[in-house]
């Protein structure tokens, strides 16, 4: 192996990791301090009404977390925003968010898989994520559950798998979620 390849392979390997332990600790810290996140949405969400929902819509999908929007569209709705403002703010937000973070993982984070294993174990990764991703993408997607878009970049998601079976459910559960809320 050239010298330059090998430094190439191991300065990505290095990058993978820490944006693994950085997406982990988001991960943890989400998890332990989840309340406190809450309050600081709803906050948000008072203070600087539809903006604040873009923002913050497009963060929780662009940035690996466990808090979904539909926090942020719970807490527009709770602030009294207008619902349907709200449900379009937020799947704006989300799609913008989630196709960033989809295209930064298929640009950068897909290099970095692809120098770090074999031709044969990504291109098996590849058939596997576009085989199963079909049913797990979009369970993902409906659930309150992240479902990490940056991820399925990495993992070579096709870009039409990832709008139909991540964008479309995502958009149409904010939508059936805010409708149902206002309902109840």
């Amino acid at each position: 192996m050239k010298p330059n390849k090998k430094k190439v392979r191991i300065g990505l390997k290095a990058i993978a990791t820490i944006i693994t332990v950085v997406s982990l600790a988001l991960i943890l810290y989400t998890l332990t301090n989840s309340e406190i996140l809450k309050q600081n949405f709803s906050t948000q969400i008072e203070n600087y009404g539809i903006p604040s929902i873009f923002i913050l819509s497009l963060l929780l999908d662009l940035i690996p977390q466990i808090i979904s929007p539909i926090i942020i569209l719970t807490a527009a709705i709770l602030a009294g925003i207008n619902i349907h403002y709200a449900i379009a703010t937020t799947i704006l937000g989300s799609t913008i968010g989630s196709l960033v973070g989809f295209v930064l993982g298929k640009k950068y984070m897909f290099k970095a898989v692809n120098l770090t294993i074999s031709k044969s174990t990504t291109q098996k990764l590849t058939r596997l994520t576009n085989k199963y991703g079909k049913i797990i993408v979009p369970i993902a997607a409906i659930s309150p559950l992240p479902y990490l878009p940056i991820l399925l970049g990495a993992m070579n998601f096709t870009k039409q798998n990832f709008i139909i079976y991540g964008l479309i459910p995502r958009a149409l559960s904010l939508a059936v979620f805010g409708y149902i809320t206002q309902i109840i």
